[in-house]
């Protein structure tokens, strides 16, 4: 008869859904491969469980960025976080169901969500940097990253939904400025 876990050094080989760190590198290299408009989200595995992994990875990663340079109470930034993600997820798949695309959501969420981990994980680096040298370029970085993102995103959704770049960064723009208003009405702040 065997136990749940024979042994405690097995631990995680009794989980399903593992993916191995010799597969995570690739997947964050393709994630830096969409960032510089050369890959796709068509390139990435249709996984839920990675799915799931990434957005839990940005959500973390974006919480401990906004409460280290924010004001805001914990609570706020978390429910500005995940407002914001849950309304991107609805309104990246009502667009992949009206051009009959819905069947590519979950890679299509994975390439958004990895890319802006990959985003914000360049944003960590360089407010560290930032610290160490003791200057100042916030805002700099904040509009270099915010023009890098809506063209990464609407690179994504011209993949996605097989639509003119122009449209789908517009569409970009237009998710960000509807997810971010969406975001602080649920705290809000208007």
């Amino acid at each position: 008869m065997y136990a749940i876990v024979g042994e405690a050094a097995l631990l995680c080989d009794n989980f399903c859904h593992q993916i191995s760190e010799s597969l995570m590198l690739p997947i964050f290299s393709l994630f830096w491969r969409i960032a510089q408009l050369k890959g796709g989200p068509e390139h990435l595995p249709a996984s839920n469980f990675l799915l799931v992994m990434i957005t839990s990875l940005n959500i973390a990663v974006s919480f401990i960025i906004s409460v280290s340079i924010g004001t805001q109470p914990a609570a706020t930034v978390a429910t500005t976080i995940l407002t914001n993600l849950a309304a991107q997820a609805l309104i990246i798949y009502g667009l992949l169901a009206l051009v009959g695309k819905g069947a590519r959501l979950t890679q299509t969420l994975t390439a958004y969500f990895g890319c802006d981990l990959l985003l914000n994980l360049v944003i960590g680096c360089c407010i560290a940097l930032m610290r160490i040298l003791g200057v100042d370029f916030m805002t700099t970085l904040a509009l270099v990253i915010f023009f890098w993102s809506i063209l990464v995103f609407g690179y994504i959704l011209h993949k996605a939904m097989e639509i003119h770049m122009a449209m789908s960064v517009a569409l970009a723009f237009l998710l960000t400025l509807i997810t971010v208003a969406l975001g602080q009405l649920a705290v809000g702040q208007t």
